[in-house]
């Protein structure tokens, strides 16, 4: 019981641990708690997946910076060469409306949402490599157990296969001691299956499937202390699964107002040169051009965005209640 709320806290944000590079594979020694989340954060390959994913978000800013490109045309009429006329033109788009500060900060709040997915993602990784070490731990100490009790079974059936060589017992009590033997090893058979298992699945968080360190090093019964239901109630408002709730909510609304600029068009400018040859002279062109908003005005788009932002909004509630219920539901539990 304790565990699992033990485990529940390590997915907050209270310890920062450092994240060295690491190969995915330990070395054969004891392996300490410590040692473990290491290699968990340095290899893990989930959480190298979504580093990739921040990267590429980083990069979704940089492509909203973009201003639009210039557009150079040519254009010839009349194929003979006295008569030919011979334009050329420069088109500039420029973005009204707001419609680049809207998009910039629509990729920025993806990138943070990014971001808060990898913070999240670390400390699911803290939990989930906690409860796997002390897995480990606890079938470690199931094994010495039933070996210990193997050993007892050992000298309880020496004992009997003596009295009954003397005479002194009925062959029935070594049967019964053989017995009894036999199912001290079945359960040291299936202590040394959950010991592999549990080792396997420890050395999976750093990405390894075939686990090289001798033992975990600790306690089984050394959780970390258990605060106040307050006191979690408070963390719970800076965990990262609400913290990227919140996130999103701003980033819909950031994408509502991307839609809402679009409602505005843009304005093109020209500019150019024409030679009329048979005028045998120059002319200077000077345009300007705009669509006109009558039929789209992005009226659906802006509305499913609009939409999307009240959704993520009832996300966020149904998110906070939801993690205050299951932080209550532990701490009932411990």
């Amino acid at each position: 019981m304790r565990l699992s709320l033990s485990v529940f806290l390590l997915a907050l944000p209270l310890v920062a641990w450092a994240q060295a590079p690491q190969t995915g594979s330990e070395p054969a020694a004891p392996l300490t708690l410590e040692a473990a989340l290491d290699l968990a954060l340095g290899a893990n390959p989930d959480l190298s997946a979504a580093g990739r994913e921040l990267d590429a978000l980083d990069a979704t800013v940089t492509q909203a910076q973009a201003r639009p490109n210039p557009e150079l045309s040519a254009l010839i009429e009349d194929t003979r060469r006295d008569t030919r006329t011979t334009t050329l033109q420069l088109n500039q788009p420029f973005e009204l409306g707001g419609k680049r500060g809207a998009r910039i900060d629509a990729a920025e709040r993806g990138r943070d949402a990014a971001s808060l997915e990898l913070e999240a993602k670390r400390a699911e990784i803290r939990a989930a490599v906690t409860a796997a070490f002390f897995d480990v731990l606890v079938a470690q100490e199931r094994l010495r157990l039933a070996q210990a009790s193997v050993e007892l079974a050992l000298r309880a059936t020496g004992a009997a296969s003596r009295r009954v060589k003397a005479g002194k017992v009925s062959p029935v009590e070594e049967t019964r001691a053989c017995v009894a033997e036999a199912a001290v090893r079945v359960e040291q058979a299936q202590a040394a299956s959950e010991v592999t298992t549990a080792r396997r699945r420890l050395a999976a968080t750093w990405g390894n499937s075939s686990p090289r360190f001798e033992h975990a090093e600790g306690d089984p019964e050394s959780l970390p202390p258990l605060p106040a239901l307050a006191d979690l109630n408070m963390r719970l408002a800076t965990s990262p699964n609400l913290l990227r709730a919140r996130i999103e909510v701003e980033r819909r609304q950031a994408l509502a107002e991307v839609e809402r600029s679009r409602r505005i068009p843009d304005l093109t400018v020209s500019l150019g040169a024409k030679r009329n040859e048979e005028l045998g002279r120059d002319q200077a062109i000077l345009g300007v051009s705009m669509p006109i908003p009558v039929f789209n005005r992005n009226q659906g788009n802006l509305l499913e965005a609009l939409h999307r932002a009240d959704k993520a909004r009832d996300e966020l509630a149904a998110a906070g209640t939801r993690l205050s219920n299951e932080l209550a539901f532990a701490h009932e539990r411990t």
